[in-house]
C-alpha cells in the first residue's frame, strides 16, 4: 500500500501530525489512516515516538552525548549479535550498529556528565567479553538531527562557491 510509505514519510517528519491532517494531507480517509498506522505498529516497523531535543537551548540541563567506536572479536559460539544484545542492555547506550569499515560497532550514549561516559566505557564497556578496543568521541555540539537544524537562522538554499 503506497499510502502507508507516504505515512510514515509524514510521521518521520512530524511524528506529532494527527490522523485528521495526515488524511487531508493523502485525501484519504482518517479511519484508512488510522488502520494503516495500527497495522505498522504491529508489524513493528513503528516501533516508538520521539522528541529532538535541541541540547544548546537546555543549557547546564543537557546531558552529555558521545558516539563510541569498537572494535569487537566475536567467537564461533559468542558472535556479533551476542556482543550486541550485551551492549544494547546498558541504559547509557541510546542507539547501537553493526557497521562496515574500522570498527565493527558504533554506539551513542547519554549520561549526566563526560566523566560518567567515560567511567561508563572503563568500567562497563571495554571489560565485556569479545570488546578488543573502543574509542570514544565525545559530542560538543549539534548541528543537525533527524534532519533538524538546530541554527537559529538556517542557511539560505544555496551556497556561496567561491574558487
Amino acid at each position: 500500500m503506497n499510502s502507508k510509505r507516504e505515512i510514515l514519510d509524514i510521521l518521520r517528519d512530524d511524528a506529532t501530525t494527527n490522523e485528521q491532517t495526515i488524511a487531508a494531507m493523502l485525501g484519504i480517509g482518517e479511519d484508512e489512516v488510522a488502520a494503516a498506522i495500527a497495522e505498522l505498529k504491529e508489524q513493528g516497523i513503528i516501533m516508538k515516538y520521539s522528541a529532538i531535543l535541541n541540547s544548546e537551548a537546555m543549557g547546564e540541563e543537557a546531558p552529555a552525548e558521545a558516539m563510541i567506536e569498537i572494535k569487537v572479536e566475536p567467537k564461533l559460539d559468542f558472535g556479533y549479535e551476542d556482543i550486541a544484545r550485551r551492549i544494547y542492555r546498558f541504559s547509557e547506550v541510546k542507539a547501537l550498529y553493526l557497521m562496515s569499515g574500522r570498527y565493527d560497532f558504533s554506539i551513542r550514549v547519554e549520561a549526566g556528565t563526560m566523566k560518567e561516559i567515560s567511567k561508563f566505557v572503563w568500567e562497563k564497556l571495554a571489560v565485556l567479553e569479545g570488546v578488543r578496543s573502543t574509542e570514544t568521541l565525545f559530542i560538543m555540539r549539534k548541528y543537525k538531527e533527524n534532519g533538524v537544524i538546530f541554527e537559529k537562522e538556517a542557511m539560505p538554499g544555496r551556497l556561496v562557491v567561491t574558487p
